[in-house]
C-alpha cells in the first residue's frame, strides 16, 4: 500500500506580509554568522539538527521581514528576535537571487531526503512563531558571496533594514 502525503500550507490573515519581488531572496542570518559567511565567502548548507541521509540545505524566503525561524531561541516576536540581536552581535539578511534558492518546502522530502515526520516538525515550528512556510525557499547548494546584491542589518531604533557595506562589518570587532 503506497501512502502519499501532500504538504500544504495555507497561511492565516496575519500572514499577509509584503514579498520581495519575484527575482529575489534573503538569506535572514546573524551578524555572528554574517562573519562565518564573509569569511568564507559562502553561505553554506546547515548540518545542524538534519539526518546521517539528509542533504543539508540553505535556507531563503521571500519575506520583507524578519524570518522567525532564524531567531536562535524559543521566544517569538520582537523579544525573541532582540535577545537574538543581543547575542549574536545583530540581525542581518543577504539579499540574493531568486535563482539561488529555486526549491520550496513542498519538495524538501523529495530533494533533501528529510522524512515526512521532519517536514510536518518544521512546518508546525515554523508556524508557532509565526512564520509563513509559503516564503520558505531552499537550495542543496552553497550560495557564493559574489551573488550576493546586497547586506542588510536590522536598525531596531529607525525599525528598519540598512544596507551595510561588507568591508566595514569585516573591520568591526
Amino acid at each position: 500500500m503506497k501512502i502519499s502525503v501532500h504538504l500544504i500550507s495555507i497561511p492565516p490573515p496575519q500572514f499577509a506580509s509584503a514579498s520581495a519581488p519575484p527575482d529575489q531572496l534573503f538569506h535572514y542570518t546573524t551578524v555572528l554568522k554574517l562573519r562565518q559567511i564573509i569569511n568564507t565567502g559562502l553561505i553554506k548548507p546547515s548540518t545542524a539538527r538534519i539526518e546521517p541521509t539528509e542533504k543539508p540545505v540553505v535556507w531563503c524566503s521571500t519575506s520583507l521581514t524578519w524570518e522567525p525561524t532564524a531567531t536562535k531561541c524559543p521566544v517569538p516576536g520582537k523579544p525573541g528576535q532582540l535577545i537574538t540581536a543581543n547575542a549574536q552581535g545583530g540581525l542581518a539578511r543577504i539579499k540574493v537571487p531568486a535563482t539561488c534558492a529555486p526549491h520550496d518546502v513542498r519538495q524538501l522530502h523529495d530533494l533533501a531526503g528529510t522524512s515526512i515526520s521532519t517536514c510536518l516538525g518544521l512546518l508546525y515550528s515554523g508556524l508557532e512563531l509565526g512564520s509563513d512556510p509559503d516564503t520558505w525557499r531552499f537550495s542543496l547548494d552553497a550560495i557564493p558571496s559574489v551573488l550576493f546584491q546586497s547586506v542588510e542589518l536590522f536598525d531596531f531604533q529607525r525599525d528598519a533594514w540598512r544596507e551595510t557595506d561588507l568591508a566595514e562589518l569585516a573591520c568591526r570587532n
